[in-house]
């Protein structure tokens, strides 16, 4: 492997310990746990009564719903799913 790359790994994976030293120390501070995998599924209100539910993981719209509490049960159908097909490939 060229030793640039092997640079940029090196300081990829310190960023990485860092960020997850900031996000534990943040949830020290709020005296909460740590979730122990993050959402993949975020909802957002793109216009008046409309709702876009995004893949975080892609950065794309999954679907659109008009009443916030249908977006939100599809989301967490959608997170239900994508969890399901993570246990299947173990």
């Amino acid at each position: 492997m060229h030793p640039a790359f092997q640079e940029r790994i090196d300081e990829l994976g310190e960023l990485l310990q860092r960020t997850k030293a900031a996000r534990a120390g943040f949830y020290g501070r709020i005296d909460q746990p740590a979730p122990a995998k993050p959402v993949r599924y975020q909802i957002a209100g793109r216009s008046v009564g409309m709702y876009q539910i995004k893949d975080r993981t892609t950065n794309k719209t999954r679907a659109f719903r008009d009443d916030y509490k249908a977006a939100l049960e599809l989301a967490i159908q959608f997170e239900a799913k994508a969890n399901r097909q993570i246990a299947a490939t173990r």
